[in-house]
């Protein structure tokens, strides 16, 4: 029995920067039927009051300990690690959940070494100077940490690559392996069902991507539900390993939790 989740935000709650159909009034139900939930988000574009805010915009009333990001993650995994230099293949606002890291660019790195790479979703300025110089640093010794490795995601527009090419690209060339904070790293959802105070077999796992979100985390024992929005493509269907559940989006999976249908 589910007696509580973990949910994916992008591609579930929103494609930002609009709400998905029922997504809303969801969460609010959840809310209402005092369900425990946290949602995970792999988003390396933004810091977490970003995210917080654009949900709210979007109609969502999330407060902050029910959101965990990926971001912080890493974060928490550079000081774990006793990281102080970090080659920063980031946007600049991620900064605001670093802040004890001595953020290096790879256009002006100066003479001295990093200690980690971290990447995260740069978009257009993935250029070859910037991957060159990470490339550099990483044959210089500086350990390879991505915040996630998810291959695209779904926007109002289409599908756009994300981050993890690049971090590939970088393994390959530097011969190397990225540790991963984000998911599919199962210390990210472990980390979540922490702070669900739940075991893997009394959660469920809501996500469009099966590879980075629901595959995962039936690995740990959890279930999988995978929506209909978001990355989801029909295809989806044909792979031979399956969720344990398919959802026309989070609004039914909602309803089939908590018993409404």
């Amino acid at each position: 029995m589910i007696k509580g989740i973990l949910c994916d935000v992008h591609g579930v709650l929103y494609i930002y920067p609009r709400a998905i159909p029922g997504s809303v009034g969801a969460v609010k139900r959840l809310r209402k039927a005092d369900f425990p939930h946290v949602f995970l988000t792999n988003t390396s574009q933004h810091p977490k009051s970003w995210v917080l805010s654009s949900l709210n915009q979007a109609g969502f009333d999330i407060e902050p300990l029910r959101l965990m990001t990926a971001v912080e993650a890493a974060g928490d995994f550079v000081a774990q690690q006793g990281f102080e230099r970090v080659g920063w293949l980031c946007p600049a606002g991620l900064v605001e959940d670093m802040p004890h890291a001595e953020v290096v660019s790879p256009e002006s790195p100066g003479s001295r070494p990093v200690d980690v790479v971290l990447v995260g979703d740069l978009q257009a300025r993935f250029t070859y100077q910037v991957l060159n110089q990470a490339f550099r640093w990483l044959n210089e010794g500086a350990k390879l940490v991505a915040i996630a490795r998810n291959q695209c995601y779904q926007t109002q527009d289409g599908l756009v690559l994300d981050s993890g090419p690049f971090v590939t690209l970088l393994e390959d060339a530097a011969d190397v392996t990225a540790h991963v904070v984000g998911k599919p790293n199962p210390s990210f959802f472990e980390a979540g069902l922490r702070r669900l105070g739940l075991g893997a077999a009394d959660t469920g796992m809501i996500g469009d991507d099966f590879e980075g979100d629901v595959g995962p985390a039936m690995k740990l024992g959890m279930h999988g539900i995978q929506v209909k929005t978001g990355k989801y493509r029909e295809r989806d269907g044909e792979r031979e390993q399956k969720p344990d559940a398919i959802a026309p989006d989070l609004a039914g999976a909602v309803a089939a939790l908590l018993g409404e249908n």
